[in-house]
């Protein structure tokens, strides 16, 4: 005879498995016949985003994909393409993030070829978002930045502050984890800066502020900070939260960091478990591999090798998925530059004899009446080729002596850019040559990563030394060194 807390936990069980999702449908099925009486575009939205957006810090993907797909009926029945696009956006969200690439690469289409019919900032801001994000997670960075940068194109237009901050905050934080990747840490924390003064409490801006200070900073004090600041804000619905997943990384991270090894794993598990309940395959291959270097500091080495059989098993998986969308989002892009072309070519025949006898009246009028001012005009061009040479040979004498770390750079750059050096003097006119040298250095374009290799230096140390011009020269934190010195 079963037990009465046995039978409980079987009811309990039951109703998370079956009534549960069912209980939901309902509600949704009520609310959506409700608002088939008195359609409103902007009730709508707002509702649609609402619940999209709290079930989505649920993880709750099955209810989320129903929600969408019944207000995608009420849409299309009202014929309100906005809406449309709205739902297709968030399928393809939902579907990204759970790893289906190719559903979210399928729904962003739909959304994309649905936009070219009507004229809205805000979902075409989200759009790009989508899509950058998209290409952010299967690993082609340069065109997620792309994206990220129509979509903030897109965003500046958009009317509805509360909309635009929204939105604003998301892309802000997607192009910082983008340029992460693309190992651009300086204009990552410059985009990081620039959500906060939207949002000073956002839960994903001060996670990456955590990870960047103990990544790049090694500052494990303000680490804490910024990890407390996020924690805070998270949602305590009492259900498993895809929020939590990247803390409970970085404060794996940290604690690897600190030489706390058995917390370290403890958190690491935590984000581990999260992310597998929450379909966050993109995440896991590198938790394994933390995991396996946590065990190698233990000296557990069977411990150690089984994570990383784990992490090659689920990298290997996660990349035979990568590659297909990868395939897919390429086909797209090349797709939409022949579209491009195909309309360009269609324009050109069209006003094609137009312009080309426009063109020939006025070559030969200008033939005709203005030899003089062409031969003069030949003269000035062939000084302005021989003036960009010599520019141009200068620049690579520059950039061949900085990478050899020659003595003579310094002076041979004050010869080319003469007010260089005495602007900045004049700022803080106890700079030392070896200042000097590092800032010329930033104004030819040097990454961290190449200063730090041509000057014999850590990577830190560049770091350390750019906080210190800082410093020195009033350099405000949100403006990056290479604007400042160029500007000057």
């Amino acid at each position: 005879m079963s037990s009465p807390q046995y039978l409980s936990s079987r009811v309990y069980h039951s109703y998370n498995r079956f009534l549960k999702p069912l209980l939901i449908c309902m509600i949704f099925s009520v609310g959506l016949v409700y608002g088939q009486r008195s359609f409103s575009p902007n009730r709508f939205d707002s509702i649609l985003l609402k619940k999209t957006e709290s079930l989505r810090i649920q993880g709750d993907y099955e209810s989320l994909v129903r929600l969408n797909k019944d207000y995608l009926n009420i849409a299309k029945e009202n014929k309100y393409k906005e809406g449309i696009i709205l739902c297709y956006l968030n399928i393809s969200n939902i579907s990204s993030t759970i790893g289906n690439y190719r559903r979210g690469l399928s729904y962003l289409s739909m959304a994309e070829k649905e936009l070219k019919t009507v004229n809205s900032p805000v979902l075409k801001a989200r759009m790009y978002q989508e899509h950058g994000q998209l290409n952010g997670v299967i690993g082609l960075y340069k065109s997620a930045l792309s994206l990220n940068s129509k979509g903030l194109y897109y965003v500046k237009n958009v009317s509805d502050k509360d909309q635009k901050k929204f939105y604003l905050h998301k892309l802000y934080a997607n192009r910082a984890n983008f340029l992460y990747k693309d190992n651009q840490p300086d204009s990552a924390y410059y985009y990081l800066q620039q959500g906060k003064k939207i949002d000073v409490q956002g839960v994903s801006l001060n996670a990456l502020l955590a990870r960047h200070h103990l990544r790049y900073t090694k500052r494990k004090d303000s680490t804490l900070i910024y990890l407390n600041k996020a924690c805070k804000r998270i949602v305590n619905t009492g259900k498993v939260n895809v929020q939590t997943g990247f803390l409970y990384l970085i404060h794996g991270d940290y604690y690897f960091e600190v030489g706390d090894y058995k917390e370290a794993l403890s958190y690491y598990d935590k984000a581990l478990d999260n992310y597998n309940k929450t379909n966050r395959l993109y995440y896991i291959p590198g938790i394994y591999e933390s995991i396996a270097k946590t065990y190698r500091m233990l000296n557990e080495p069977e411990k150690e090798k089984e994570a990383m059989e784990k992490y090659t098993e689920e990298k290997t998986a996660l990349e035979n998925i990568q590659s297909e969308a990868i395939n897919i989002s390429i086909d797209h892009m090349l797709a939409e530059k022949d579209e491009e072309s195909n309309g360009l070519q269609k324009k050109l025949y069209f006003y094609g004899s137009a312009v080309v006898i426009a063109i020939i009246v006025i070559f030969f009028l200008v033939y005709r009446h203005n030899r003089s001012l062409r031969q003069r005009q030949n003269e000035f061009k062939y000084e302005a080729i021989s003036l960009k040479n010599r520019i141009n040979d200068s620049f690579d004498e520059l950039v061949t002596l900085a990478k050899k770390n020659d003595s003579t750079f310094l002076t041979r750059f004050q010869e080319i850019y003469p007010d260089f050096c005495t602007k900045l003097l004049d700022i803080n006119p106890k700079l030392g040559a070896s200042e000097l040298a590092f800032c010329a250095m930033i104004k030819l374009n040097f990454t961290s990563k190449e200063i730090a290799e041509y000057t014999f230096i850590q990577h830190k140390s560049v770091q350390q030394k750019k906080h210190r011009l800082r410093k020195k020269l009033n350099v405000p934190t949100e403006q990056e060194l290479f604007i400042f010195f160029d500007s000057l």
